[in-house]
């Protein structure tokens, strides 16, 4: 098969002690996440993402009112996620810092990209599913519609291998007439294949699939002689993948050709090296030959902090990688790289790679070993693992994965998260302890340019954060979904860990600044010292200076109060290693008195004024505020308001089921007449309160009891839900009503499933049975237009209103979001609610699940038992 390298006075505050932190390429400034407002879930993740990371406020966007968590057409994914987190980075003034957008739980991970593709000729290997991080990353493409972004060398980022090739690039009208070509082998039409690209191979080219591939549309078309000579060119320019070259059907006529036999064996011997691992950075312009340039390509790293619908993790997994990831930095893991060799085309594909990868670790002190089989077997010590198989079960190989590792493996469907589709998911690396591992959203072809190469160890080895690893091992991005956290960095260097990196003269924990401030700022000593500073007020950048410089930050441009103020050396090592100090300072400047008491934090009748309140789920939450003249007070979370009030004191009152669980941090923000700020903005004349933290917490809901309400057991009853709905008995006013008789429903996936299971205008009720076999955050999710009531055990968790069809996928409504934390054992979900006007017109969209969020049907839910 064709290679296909398609080129086409706050009582309860938080001052924090000054913190060090080792990083590698990126810094918590340089992370924008976003988020679903409306998924409790997703606000969940990113509570605890910023809590890790130090991620600032107002480097979270929150997006409300999503059609979808799952899949979206590209048009959808531009208007309603990539536009406007774009925005909000260039309105926020983050453009030129920011390097990575990482997306928050419930939100999608495929995108649909049909239309961009319409009408236009792609080879069949050019599939319409691309991942919501790849789009991300070929932001500037994919935002302008230019399917270039499909393309399968198109990441000038990623690192290839050496020598680099001197012939040119393919223009975008010779790019035209190569996809024409592909076409043409696609129908099989190979002599007419070869004329097509024969043409653009009369001056040398830079990309060694244009001459496999032409070899393979030569041998297809009789030719042996001519594509062994594209073969050996394709090698001379880099072509090292020689276990697909001698496992080609393409290539069969050759196989038995002693000159290929020669060139194989000379591909074996040869040394295999790829360009050095590089730091990336949002702002720079990459070159062809993979270095920033004057001008290029600009890319924004991009990962998925986790996954938790379809075939998914829970939310509880996704929140214990995120901290072992946090935990792993600066670690340099004593274990092993385990790369699994067999005869799966999987495995093949990257075998290229394996004996190079382990010699390029072993000259680092990492160890890595080559195995025969599938996963390594009875392993305490896996700190990587390159895997090609398409289905395994990790607990059978009673091996341990280290903190900080990154497990993936190579086949058609890793990436699929719909809950019917098949092989097993990358998701299952991050439950068994990985902190990033990535897979495929739709057949891939085994082609190696859309998977990471094994050398993504080498540079994650190298110092480089998981993003940067990911990246620069791949070439086509498309179709390839990444998991995990970002800055994960294992192999970063070790010297500010825990202090000793950064100091900065001029700046001391909890000072009181006025004025315009000298800040002296020295990097850590060593081989790779800092030749640059950067400085940011609560996380936005405000100045850089060089080694040795002196940096003058003026406070009267910031509103006075409670601040963060951090300082990023920049190493002059080739990743451009970074070191981080922040330091909580107060900012005092104004002649008013201007200073925010976010007091004490109640809970309903309880006021507590500890270092950090609880509050449970759907209870009342008011902050008390005060700041002397101020025309009103924001409470903020997350970068949004979640709490407001008109004057200069009182209780706002802050929905608990709007800044998710775990511990949120929120801050008030007063402004004056003089600012100008609307409510949620900010100015200069502003005054900002320390960060007040708040724990929600979510009740646990006990196991129902079994007996004659009960689905009795497991094997009792029916299986699936049952539906009733309440019909009239008799003409006369106020008559009683009586309900219909059930009917059973074994299937949910389509959202129409219950248009014919209710009545014009009727109530109906549906309910069901089913196990949690441990106790656990699950999650209910739920569009629909019947004005549904959804309760678990008699404990009411989601209420949507009566509504016409909505803008959701499936047009059933807006998107409600709910957590249950059950116990282990039997429970009993119900809906209450009204159909429409018209029955035929009744939608809904149900997900329900721990470890990934499915439909409900018959294999997982029990009947009543009556």
């Amino acid at each position: 098969m064709m290679s296909m390298r398609y080129t086409a006075a706050a009582a309860i505050s938080l001052i924090l002690s000054t913190t060090q932190l080792a990083l590698a390429g990126q810094s918590p400034e340089s992370v924008v996440v976003v988020v679903n407002a409306d998924s409790w879930a997703s606000l969940t993740v990113a509570n605890e993402y910023a809590r890790l990371r130090h991620i600032p406020a107002g480097n979270f966007v929150a997006l409300s009112g999503l059609s979808s968590f799952d899949g979206m057409g590209p048009d959808e994914f531009r208007a309603q996620i990539l536009g406007p987190v774009l925005k909000a980075i260039d309105d926020r003034g983050l453009r030129a810092q920011v390097d990575c957008i990482a997306y928050s739980v419930d939100l999608p991970s495929v995108i649909w990209v049909q239309s961009d593709m319409n009408g236009k000729k792609f080879p069949q290997v050019i599939t319409a599913a691309a991942s919501a991080n790849s789009v991300t990353y070929l932001h500037e493409l994919f935002m302008q519609k230019d399917t270039a972004y499909l393309d399968l060398d198109i990441n000038r980022y990623a690192r290839r291998t050496l020598p680099m090739a001197d012939g040119k690039p393919l223009s975008a009208v010779e790019r035209a007439e190569y996809a024409r070509g592909v076409t043409l082998y696609d129908a099989k039409k190979f002599a007419e294949a070869v004329a097509a690209i024969a043409p653009l191979l009369g001056e040398p080219r830079n990309d060694a699939g244009v001459y496999y591939n032409f070899a393979c549309c030569q041998a297809l078309a009789g030719d042996a002689d001519g594509a062994f000579a594209s073969l050996k060119r394709a090698v001379e320019i880099g072509w090292r993948n020689h276990g697909q070259m001698t496992s080609d059907p393409d290539l069969a006529s050759l196989a038995e050709r002693a000159d290929l036999k020669e060139l194989v064996a000379s591909m074996k011997a040869r040394k295999v090296e790829v360009q050095e691992t590089r730091g990336f950075r949002g702002e720079y312009a990459w070159g062809s030959d993979g270095a920033p340039a004057a001008q290029g390509s600009r890319y924004l790293l991009s990962t998925m902090l986790g996954v938790t619908a379809g075939r998914g993790n829970s939310v509880r997994e996704v929140l214990e990688c995120l901290r072992r990831a946090e935990q792993a930095d600066a670690t340099e893991p004593k274990g092993t790289v385990y790369i699994e060799r067999n005869g799966d085309v999987r495995s093949t594909t990257r075998e290229w790679a394996f004996a190079p990868l382990v010699d390029a670790l072993r000259k680092l002190g990492v160890t890595a070993l080559i195995e025969d089989g599938v996963l390594p077997v009875g392993k305490r010590d896996v700190a990587g693992a390159v895997i090609g198989i398409a289905d395994f079960n990790w607990a059978d190989s009673k091996s341990t994965i280290l903190p900080g590792a990154i497990c993936e493996h190579l086949t058609s469907c890793g990436g699929m998260m719909g809950e019917r589709d098949g092989q097993t998911p990358c998701t299952a690396f991050i439950r068994a302890g990985a902190a990033g591992s990535s897979g495929a959203v739709t057949e891939p072809y085994a082609l190696q340019a859309k998977f990471p190469s094994p050398f993504i160890q080498w540079h994650y080895a190298r110092g480089a954060t998981l993003a940067e690893a990911f990246y620069q091992s791949l070439e086509g991005p498309y179709q390839l979904l990444v998991i995990g956290d970002p800055l994960c960095r294992p192999w970063a260097k070790a010297s500010s860990k825990g202090g000793g990196g950064v100091t900065v003269e001029g700046a001391a924990r909890g000072a009181t600044m006025k004025g315009q401030i000298e800040l002296k700022p020295r990097g850590a000593p060593g081989e790779d010292p800092a030749k640059e500073f950067e400085f940011f007020v609560d996380g936005v950048r405000v100045g850089r200076c060089a080694k040795g410089e002196v940096f003058a930050l003026d406070t009267t441009k910031h509103g006075e109060g409670a601040h963060t103020l951090s300082v990023v050396a920049t190493r002059s090592d080739a990743i451009e290693s970074r070191d981080r100090v922040e330091y909580a300072v107060q900012f005092a400047h104004a002649a008013r008195a201007g200073v925010v008491n976010a007091g004490a934090v109640s809970t309903g009748a309880v006021s507590a004024k500890a270092s950090a309140a609880k509050v449970a789920w759907g209870k009342p939450l008011s902050i008390e505020v005060a700041c002397e003249g101020a025309t009103c007070i924001d409470v903020m979370h997350l970068g949004r308001v979640v709490g407001h009030v008109n004057g200069a004191k009182g209780a706002a009152a802050v929905d608990s089921t709007a800044i998710g669980s775990e511990k949120a941090q929120l801050r008030a923000v007063a402004h004056f007449a003089a600012s100008g700020a609307a409510a949620g903005g900010s100015s200069a004349v502003d005054a900002f309160s320390a960060l007040i933290e708040v724990e929600v917490e979510l009740p646990a809901i006990k196991a129902a009891r079994a007996g004659k309400d009960a689905g009795a057991g497991k094997d009792a009853g029916a299986r699936g839900l049952t539906i009733a709905t309440t019909a009239s008995t008799g003409a006369a006013k106020g008559a009683k009503s009586a309900p219909a008789a059930a009917v059973i429903v074994t299937d949910t996936f389509d959202p129409a499933w219950i248009a014919s299971r209710v009545q014009d205008g009727k109530p109906f009720e549906i309910t069901g049975w089913f196990d949690a076999p441990a106790a656990d955050l699950w999650q209910v999710q739920i569009a629909t237009n019947t004005g549904a009531t959804v309760e678990i055990d008699g404990v009411k968790l989601v209420h949507a209103k009566l509504s016409a069809l909505g803008s959701s996928a499936a047009g059933s409504g807006t998107w409600h979001y709910a957590p249950a934390n059950l116990a282990q054992g039997t429970h009993r979900l119900r809906i209450t609610g009204k159909a429409p006007a018209k029955a035929a017109d009744a939608r809904m969209d149900l997900r329900i699940g721990c470890a990934g969020t499915q439909h409900p049907t018959e294999a997982r839910f029990r009947c009543e038992a009556k």
